[in-house]
């Protein structure tokens, strides 16, 4: 995969996530592999391997620790059989706080920044990671094509969103741990 193909590749990614979570009102939390298919070795051809997670590995710490350290790397080494990986992306609602710069942070006073709900979406690859982030705006209820209700959500995009800076975290540093497993 060219690094044109890449980036094309995870900008639709990016789309049809985007486009998911306002036709859907929500999104699952899920682990993403851009690759390229091992078989085909003239033109290889382009994946996109959607991994969901289970609800009953999000309830605590130690069922996302279970998730991340026994049942994650069998099913990389299962995709490493047929794919190349080239990124490794972690998408989930999530919470989150801001502070300024200066802002006096410790156990305690965290808690009086105000949350934002937003979608959050980590993308690996070999050599860097970036983060898109989009805060949720909940606008009110609408109908699905299904004939279901949901959530209407407005998705805006925050500034240094896309930043490098690296993340800590169980989710953080995918791509490195599973090519490696």
């Amino acid at each position: 995969m060219t690094e044109q193909q890449y980036d094309n590749l995870k900008e639709n990614y990016l789309k049809h996530i985007k486009r998911y979570m306002k036709e859907a009102g929500g999104l699952f939390p899920h682990i993403t592999i851009l690759a390229d298919h091992l078989n085909e070795t003239e033109d290889p051809k382009s994946a996109v391997i959607h991994i969901p997670i289970p609800d009953e590995y999000m309830e605590n710490d130690e069922a996302k620790d279970e998730f991340i350290e026994d049942i994650l790397p069998d099913i990389m080494k299962t995709v490493k059989e047929k794919f190349k990986p080239h990124a490794i992306a972690w998408t989930s609602e999530a919470w989150m706080r801001v502070a300024d710069k200066d802002f006096n942070f410790n156990e305690h006073t965290y808690k009086l920044l105000p949350k934002k709900e937003v979608l959050f979406v980590s993308i690996e690859t070999e050599d860097k990671q970036e983060h898109h982030i989009y805060e949720m705006k909940r606008t009110g209820m609408k109908v699905t094509d299904e004939g279901d209700l949901c959530d209407d959500i407005d998705l805006i995009q925050m500034e240094d969103s896309m930043s490098n800076a690296p993340l800590k975290g169980r989710f953080s540093g995918l791509y490195k741990k599973l090519i490696n497993s």
